[in-house]
Order: structure tokens, then sequence, then C-alpha cells
């Protein structure tokens, strides 16, 4: 809106600019509810978040009575996934359920597991990550602009 000299269209910029702090908080919100998503997801297809598929089952696993996808027969660990909003900003993500050694994969006495990532392992966000961050982020800044 151009200032044509009114002093009270100054107090509504004010007010929209001090909206613009909340936008950290709302777009974690938003966020949060659409990573929660994807986790649940790669669940679902057996697929890290950057969309390549776990490793299958090893046939001696299938034998004792696990089925695909991987990580999923009892559902502990995808019911363990939680990504919840942050106060302030951000989101965090937890998995209660010892997932260190799928995302990595294992070695030890009992054998070894391959590398199946839940969580993001490589420099750059999932690609789905990002959009969800951005649209989240840009909606709120519009939000607050109007």
């Amino acid at each position: 809106m151009p200032w044509d000299g009114d002093i009270s269209a100054m107090s509504h910029l004010a007010d929209r600019i001090a909206d613009l702090s909340t936008v950290p908080t709302r777009a974690s919100k938003a966020v949060a509810f659409e990573l929660e998503g994807f986790l649940q997801q790669e669940f679902d297809e057996g697929r890290d978040p950057y969309g390549d598929a776990w490793e299958p089952l090893a046939e001696a696993t299938v034998a004792r009575g696990r089925h695909a996808p991987p990580l999923t027969d009892t559902g502990v660990m995808r019911h363990s996934a939680s990504v919840r909003p942050m106060r302030g900003a951000g989101v965090a993500v937890t998995i209660e359920h010892p997932a260190e050694d799928h995302q990595t994969g294992w070695e030890g006495p009992q054998g070894w597991g391959p590398e199946r990532a839940i969580l993001p392992d490589r420099e750059e966000l999932p690609e789905a990550w990002e959009t969800a961050i951005d649209a989240a982020v840009e909606a709120q800044v519009r939000r607050s602009l109007r």
C-alpha cells in the first residue's frame, strides 16, 4: 500500500511488520505436520527420505515371519517417530525406538544389517522437505503482510 501521507497507514504497516516476528513459530507448526506425514510415508513405502528404496529383507528374516516393507512388522519404530514444532522456531524430529543401527547399518557378533535411513543423512535436505519448509514460511509471510 503506497503511503499517501495518512499517518494511520503507518500503524497498519507497523502491525504487519510486528506480525512477521511470529512467522517462524507459525511456519514450524505447518512444517512439523508435513514432515510427520513424510516419515509415515517412508514406513508405508519402505523408502528413505530421498525416495530410495530400503534394502529388502533378507531371506532368513522373511523365513522368521517378518514382512515387507522392512522396519514395519511391529509398528514400534513407526509409532515412536514424531515431529513436533519447537518453542520459537524449528522442528524436533525424534525416534524413541533405537533406530541408529537402521540409519547407518550395523555389524556385530550376530551378523550385519544394511543401512535403511529413516532421517535425512546427506548435506542437503530431501526435495519434498525443502518444498514443505519453503511453502510453510512463504504462506506465513504472506499471511503477515496481508
